[in-house]
């Protein structure tokens, strides 16, 4: 089967989701109507140093919002600052993917097959890519997390929204992230496709699902606002040797909290 290139930072057509980074892909899982333009042509940043978080807006025009937006991501979330909402219950209509796993050099992301949805309000988001971030970007009830998987959703519509899990080192192994980390490149700019390798992120989600929601934006630039963000409050245990391995891979690549200001926080109970 041959690969797609790496998506580019629009996605014009059918999706209209300006600005969503999405990860290489197996051509297949691309929603018809996207357009990639090419991955070398865009403006270069970083997690730390001249071309850090502090310094995005200044990289390009597009990236204006990163400095200026007053709905940023991540943000710290607490029980103090939440209002607690009826039962809403996230439901995961996932199937399992074939892996498709890049290290871009400043996260390891993985392209997922089409089929898989979140449902959430009665609305629909297909899942169309998973990013890993060391350590947590949210601060989830006055903790930091080991570690933060985030699994991005689009619609028709142009919405985007992001399911944040955060994980922690402990004695489990998680299989489907060990099975990641088995496959994942270790140079950045490489991709590793394997058809026969599956995995299906219903297995890296907490057993209760209770969980914070909020209006936001992407983590990375070019920090469009608009994003629906539902983060869970119970981590997920994953074994210390592969949150090390997580670590190496692409090192610190969490963005710094937000100024939350006066957007409201729903804490969201599941029955």
């Amino acid at each position: 089967m041959a690969l797609a290139q790496l998506a580019a930072q629009a996605l014009p057509g059918a999706l209209a989701v300006a600005g969503l980074l999405l990860c290489a892909a197996p051509a297949a899982a691309w929603q018809p109507g996207v357009s990639l333009p090419d991955p070398d042509a865009m403006p270069q940043w970083a997690y730390s140093g001249a071309k850090g978080p502090e310094r995005w807006a200044d990289l390009d025009p597009d990236y204006g919002t990163c400095g200026r937006g007053d709905h940023q991501s991540p943000v710290a979330l607490t029980e103090a600052v939440a209002v607690a909402a009826p039962c809403e219950p996230l439901r995961f209509r996932y199937r399992s993917s074939a892996l498709y796993v890049t290290n871009d050099g400043r996260a390891l992301r993985l392209g997922y097959d089409r089929g898989s949805y979140l449902v959430v309000d009665g609305l629909s988001y297909e899942l169309v890519e998973l990013r890993f971030h060391v350590p947590s970007e949210h601060v989830i009830d006055g903790h930091t997390a080991d570690a933060e998987l985030q699994l991005i959703h689009a619609n028709n519509r142009g919405d985007i929204a992001v399911v944040a899990v955060p994980l922690i080192a402990g004695p489990r192994v998680n299989q489907i992230l060990r099975r990641v980390l088995e496959n994942a490149p270790s140079r950045p700019g490489q991709s590793f496709y394997g058809r026969n390798v599956g995995v299906n992120p219903l297995f890296m989600l907490p057993g209760r699902k209770d969980y914070y929601a909020y209006e936001g934006s992407l983590t990375r630039p070019p920090c469009t606002e608009g994003v629906h963000w539902f983060v869970m409050r119970t981590p997920v245990e994953v074994a210390a040797v592969d949150l090390n391995r997580l670590a190496s891979l692409v090192g610190r690549n969490a963005r710094p909290l937000q100024r939350l200001g006066n957007r409201r926080v729903a804490m969201v109970c599941t029955p």
